[in-house]
């Protein structure tokens, strides 16, 4: 196990040393990829997640999260296997974007609203790309169409609510209990006001620790996108895609895929936001694009699995079932992009790439619809536990 272990250390310090010698063979390049990849998180990622960080750590802080926990209960024990305060992270999680949810969870977890293995249920599909991504940057700024992000949205959000009803059945649990509550609401606002008692930090403080939690956390989140856009820039310039595209190449070929949206299809699976973009401007049909797309998406990217196992190193939530449910979504949602696609016609056309004038006023603009749907979700999981509540009540 031991040297198991070293083996595996020894190979990454290769990989590094390999790493620092091309940033001295190719120092243009490297700077350009590290240029794109610093003007992406300053100006998509970073005004597009960092209120959903602090305004996520306020909400904890403040109860609401036990509030939502406490009402809507028996829906997602019945649906999912995990606690009410899992509503939350599904709320967030599905609304703001990678990693907001994983951060979230760890979050729940940390304040015991949640056991290890309900954390672990959640992160299989709590943690997704927000609309905000999927609609302004992929489907607007890179294919300018932004039907193409609706069905990339649809198949991605039914592809994750796939995977937690799959992963319900992921592990017993350790003690069951029937989670039967008498008086919901007035028990949610008085494990609210319990929670607000029992803080006693000021707000001030309370607000400052939520900027420098959630700063830190962007901070993270740059430096893997940065690095990754690197090492997939290196990757072209050795001909590693290229190498492995003809590995690969015969199972798109068994899809009907065409083979030139291969390369392209690995830098996906290393940074989706790269991915996506070199995709876009791929000459190949327009459904296999929107197919492959919504796949990279659901699953990540190995620089976002990266961020997670940040998020989560400090807690005992376990990776790998995060790893397995990524896979799950991946194929889930090409799967329903393809059904999709049966039925919504979009129209071949020559991509106008307009991702390099994505710009700041746009992100706000996209950010609106972002912080709309996250309202819209939130409500209609309220409303969910009102009309069970009052079904219950009368049968």
């Amino acid at each position: 196990m031991l040297k198991s272990k070293n083996s595996i250390l020894n190979v990454f310090v290769l990989l590094i040393v390999l790493l620092v010698i091309s940033l001295i063979i190719f120092p243009k390049e490297s700077m350009e990829a590290a240029k794109n990849g610093i003007n992406l998180w300053l100006f998509i990622i970073t005004p597009s997640l960092l209120p959903f960080f602090i305004g996520s750590e306020l909400l904890i802080q403040m109860g609401i999260v036990h509030f939502l926990g406490t009402f809507l209960e028996p829906i997602m024990r019945k649906v999912f296997r995990v606690p009410g305060s899992g509503s939350f992270a599904m709320a967030i999680g599905y609304t703001s974007g990678y990693p907001v949810g994983a951060q979230i969870i760890s979050r729940l977890w940390e304040e015991k609203l949640c056991t290890t293995t309900e954390a672990e249920r959640l992160m299989a599909f709590c943690n997704n790309s927000g609309p905000l991504f999927m609609l302004g940057a992929v489907a607007i700024g890179m294919f300018n169409n932004n039907i193409i992000g609706y069905i990339i949205i649809a198949s991605n959000y039914l592809s994750a609510i796939t995977t937690g009803i799959l992963f319900r059945f992921y592990k017993k649990d350790i003690k069951t209990n029937t989670y039967k509550i008498d008086k919901p609401l007035k028990s949610a606002f008085k494990k609210m006001y319990d929670v607000r008692n029992e803080n006693k930090k000021s707000f001030s403080s309370i607000l400052s620790d939520a900027i420098i939690k959630s700063m830190n956390t962007i901070i993270m989140i740059g430096g893997y996108i940065v690095f990754f856009s690197v090492v997939i820039e290196f990757l072209n310039l050795y001909g590693v895609l290229i190498f492995l595209s003809h590995i690969i190449s015969p199972f798109f070929s068994i899809l009907n895929f065409d083979n030139r949206i291969v390369p392209s299809f690995l830098s996906g699976m290393l940074e989706i936001t790269v991915g996506s973009n070199l995709i876009s401007q791929t000459q190949v049909p327009i459904n296999q694009k929107i197919i492959i797309v919504s796949s990279i998406i659901a699953w990540g990217g190995i620089s976002i699995h990266g961020q997670v196992m940040s998020v989560i190193a400090k807690t005992k939530i376990a990776y790998f079932p995060y790893f397995m449910a990524k896979l799950i979504q991946f194929i889930f949602a090409g799967i329903y992009s393809y059904l999709i696609l049966l039925f919504v016609k979009i129209p071949e056309y020559q991509t106008l790439n307009v991702f390099n004038d994505f710009s700041y006023k746009n992100t706000l603009n996209i950010f609106e619809i972002s912080l709309f749907l996250f309202l819209i979700t939130s409500l209609i999981l309220l409303l969910i536990g009102v009309l069970t509540k009052i079904y219950k009540s009368r049968a």
